[in-house]
Order: C-alpha cells, then structure tokens, then sequence
C-alpha cells in the first residue's frame, strides 16, 4: 500500500499546499481527503484529522501514524531527493521538532489568512 497524507478536503490552503509538495516533492504517496477516508480503518478519528495533517505508512498489516510537523518531516525523509533529507531529520530533533511543531499549528490556525502564499502559483 501507498503511503498515505490525509488532508482537509474542505480546506483550500490544505490542498493547495498538498498539491505544491506533490509537484515538488513526488513520490509514492498520495493524498487522501479526510472526507474519503475510512478514518476507523486507518487507526484515526475526526478530531485527530481536523486538528493536523496525517502521514501513514502501511508496514506489516498495520498503518503507522505520524501527524503535524512530524507528518511533512516523514514525508520528505521518504523522498528520492536527498537534498531534503537532512531537512527532514532536522525537523525530527528534540527541540527543533517542537518549533516544527509550533509553526505548524500556528499556520494551520491561520490558514484561511495565508491563501496569499498560492496566488502565484
């Protein structure tokens, strides 16, 4: 199975940006509205993807979950690319996660305010 990044299918900025890391960053994983998933089949639960984006690897019949921050870090160490690897394991250390982690939820909460970033694209 495919990795998996579930995403907000009702949120704009949300696929927008899903869409931005696939055109930069493609890989085997695909992005999955929460609305057309089968959130209990994946091990996860509305509040948990209406607060933060999912990345779940599927690895001896069972998905491993990681959300937030962590979720683009995981994605980005699972990439061909190995310029953002080390980005990736940066964002993963004690310390500097928190701050990942910290950015993140501050953009999520103000995502409707941040569509200006996608004007361009």
């Amino acid at each position: 199975m495919k990795p998996l990044l579930i995403t907000d299918g009702n949120c704009q900025f949300c696929q927008l940006s899903a869409a931005w890391l696939a055109r930069h960053f493609p890989g085997e994983w695909i992005n999955q509205p929460s609305q057309k998933s089968d959130l209990s089949q994946l091990g996860l639960t509305k509040a948990q993807v209406d607060k933060q984006v999912w990345y779940l690897t599927f690895s001896d019949g069972t998905w491993s979950k990681s959300g937030g921050a962590k979720a683009i870090a995981k994605l980005l160490m699972d990439q061909p690319k190995k310029y953002i690897k080390p980005i990736a394991y940066l964002m993963l250390v004690p310390g500097i996660s928190a701050i990942a982690q910290f950015v993140y939820l501050l953009v999520a909460k103000n995502r409707s305010k941040l569509m200006w970033v996608f004007r361009s694209s």
